[in-house]
């Protein structure tokens, strides 16, 4: 029995040696593989230290960072509006026997702009002012009765009711013989004039377009993440493009409560004057909205930072090496960027030769500038 057992042991071991040689075998190529890995990553370390020992310095511009005025302010579509834009309807109906203005005149207010036919009117009011003037005869005469009592009650209510009645058809005939003359409103400009002599109005037909710009109403749509900080703005800049880009100031008139359907923007209007009448109604323009100001705020140019993997940094130049500087970042004004976090005062910032950089290369400054403006890219 023993024996037989020594047969199956020796039999299991000369089976497994060939396994056990196997995993010898692999754990003496990892061991290998290891130790060529660490060899080869000890070799690539020296190349790339002997490479910047022997590598010239980079020519690179910095910006010494110091304290800088930025406005946070947003620039925004706007449309000029008449302050003023009206269209003047006759009140009566009749023929066009004189137009007193033209297209493009400046009329003053209550400057007559036509007349229609008078003739109709003027004799309904003889008729009703001889009816009224009989009536007030009979009227006071049923009074002198009255009082002897002579005459009821109910015939003098009746005289006085007459009386009364004529007096109120006399005043509207009155009326309308004075609107047979068209007047301005208000003084502005006559942009269209439909009427023209001869040709007649019924009520409610259009006779003239009247604008008013010596000043004018400026819309700026505002869009909803904006709108509280537009409630807080007084003035603001409008740029015209259609001048040369010539700027005036606007003064706020009405912010909205609610957005203007369907573009779902708030309208911000503001008021200019234009004197010389320039400035046209329907031109567009920007409205440049200030949000807020900082006057001791951190700004580089915008090119200075680099992006990497969601992350923003820029490379910071300490004697004469080059290191990365994670940095955070607030609002932009124009080309420039806030830099909220990451930088202080008298850190000197790469912002011209920072592309073929990497950590811990040598720099040559060729120029350092203390507002980023002093660069020409």
């Amino acid at each position: 029995m023993n024996v037989e057992n020594d047969q199956k042991l020796s039999r299991l071991i000369w089976g497994l040696l060939p396994w056990v040689f196997v995993c010898l075998t692999f754990a003496c190529i990892l061991f290998l593989y290891s130790k060529v890995e660490n060899k080869k990553e000890r070799l690539l370390a020296e190349m790339a230290n002997a490479a910047k020992a022997v590598s010239p310095p980079i020519n690179v511009v910095t910006q010494k960072i110091l304290p800088i005025e930025m406005t946070d302010k947003i620039d925004l579509p706007a449309v000029i509006k008449a302050w003023e834009d009206l269209t003047i309807r006759a009140e009566i109906a009749g023929t066009v026997v004189k137009v007193d203005v033209k297209e493009g005149d400046r009329v003053a207010k209550g400057q007559a702009l036509l007349e229609i036919d008078t003739r109709d009117y003027a004799n309904t009011l003889h008729s009703i002012k001889a009816r009224q003037e009989l009536a007030n005869t009979n009227f006071f005469r049923l009074q002198k009765l009255d009082r002897k009592d002579a005459i009821s009650q109910a015939g003098l209510d009746e005289a006085e009711a007459v009386f009364k009645e004529l007096n109120a058809s006399y005043a509207m005939a009155q009326l309308n013989l004075e609107r047979c003359t068209i007047r301005a409103p208000f003084a502005g400009i006559i942009n269209d004039l439909p009427a023209i002599s001869g040709k007649f109005l019924d009520r409610g037909d259009p006779v003239a377009q009247l604008l008013a710009i010596d000043r004018l109403k400026v819309e700026v749509a505002i869009p909803e993440a904006d709108i509280a900080a537009a409630r807080n703005v007084d003035r603001c800049k409008i740029v015209l493009a259609a001048l040369d880009n010539r700027e005036v100031i606007g003064k706020t008139i009405f912010v909205a409560s609610k957005p203007a359907s369907p573009a779902m923007v708030y309208i911000l209007r503001l008021v200019i004057d234009n004197p010389a009448h320039e400035i046209l109604p329907g031109m567009f323009a920007r409205a440049i909205v200030v949000k807020s100001t900082d006057e001791k705020s951190i700004g580089i140019p915008l090119y200075a930072i680099i992006t990497q993997d969601s992350q923003q940094f820029v490379f910071k130049v300490e004697n004469g090496i080059a290191t990365k500087q994670k940095v955070a970042t607030g609002f932009w004004e124009d080309w420039k960027v806030q830099i909220t976090s990451g930088l202080t005062e008298g850190d000197q910032v790469v912002i011209v030769g920072h592309r073929g950089l990497e950590q811990g290369q040598s720099v040559n400054i060729v120029k350092t500038v203390t507002r980023p403006e002093a660069v020409t890219r």
